[in-house]
């Protein structure tokens, strides 16, 4: 259940009560502090919303429809294109645009705030972590790993290149790319990018036993609804997005 429902840009947005709750924890096991943690929770917010507009107001330029979540770990945006399907180029755009305006804005901070150093503890806390989050996180999510953004850029590739044997060469990409990323997690000691890697490891380990489709986290995702699906309610509140049961895009 949305605990916060808004609309921006036209665009109807819901904030579980999962995400809330996760970056409060993430906020707790690495900060402690409780003003750093209320900061910290505030720039995971509006950093994963910005790099979710990134994608929808692209989606949107191509005349989509569009809504946002953010929920657990991340962010997810759905959309559905007026005549059902967009290309492959322009699917990839929309993949690349999230972490592209987070990685914008970030730059952006660093710029204007470097020549007024230092800052106070708590200022240059939120500044580093601003940049740290939109920065490092927006180029993390173009790993080519499912279901981050990487992941619809390659098969948006591969769609191109090789569509007969897209999935194939994408699950063995999303695979090796996966447990990469979480070796050299935990050999950094980064607790919670080794436990994101490996879930995802897991989700492709699972999906080439059972063929059924992988356990996604929802994070920095979006969905490509089917063609003509109405637009029903978020469950529990009043907004209107896409709906729910529409074909998945894995990011």
């Amino acid at each position: 259940m949305a605990v916060l429902t808004f609309r921006l840009f036209d665009m109807p947005v819901a904030v579980r009560g999962s995400f809330l709750l996760i970056a409060a924890l993430v906020g707790v096991v690495g900060v402690g502090d409780f003003a750093e943690t209320a900061a910290w929770i505030a720039i995971v917010f509006v950093s994963i919303l910005v790099h979710e507009l990134g994608h929808a107001l692209t989606a949107k330029m191509y005349g989509s429809q569009v809504s946002i979540e953010l929920n657990g770990f991340g962010g997810l945006t759905r959309w559905a294109a007026p005549d059902g399907e967009l290309t492959p180029g322009r699917r990839a755009l929309i993949a690349a645009a999230g972490s592209a305006t987070g990685l914008v804005v970030g730059a952006l901070v660093w710029l204007i705030a470097r020549p007024f150093a230092p800052y106070p503890p708590l200022t240059s806390f939120i500044l580093e972590n601003v940049v740290y989050v939109n920065v490092f996180w927006g180029l993390l999510n173009w790993l080519p790993i499912r279901p981050l953004d990487g992941g619809h850029l390659l098969e948006s590739l591969l769609e191109k290149v090789a569509p007969r044997r897209g999935e194939v060469i994408a699950r063995a990409v999303y695979t090796a790319t996966a447990a990469i990323a979480l070796a050299v997690a935990i050999r950094m000691g980064l607790i919670f990018m080794a436990v994101l890697s490996g879930w995802l490891l897991l989700s492709e380990l699972n999906l080439g036993r059972s063929s059924q489709p992988a356990v996604g986290l929802p994070t920095l995702s979006y969905d490509e609804p089917n063609e003509g699906t109405a637009e029903p309610e978020f469950p529990g509140t009043d907004e209107t997005p896409l709906p729910e049961d529409a074909e998945e895009t894995p990011h």
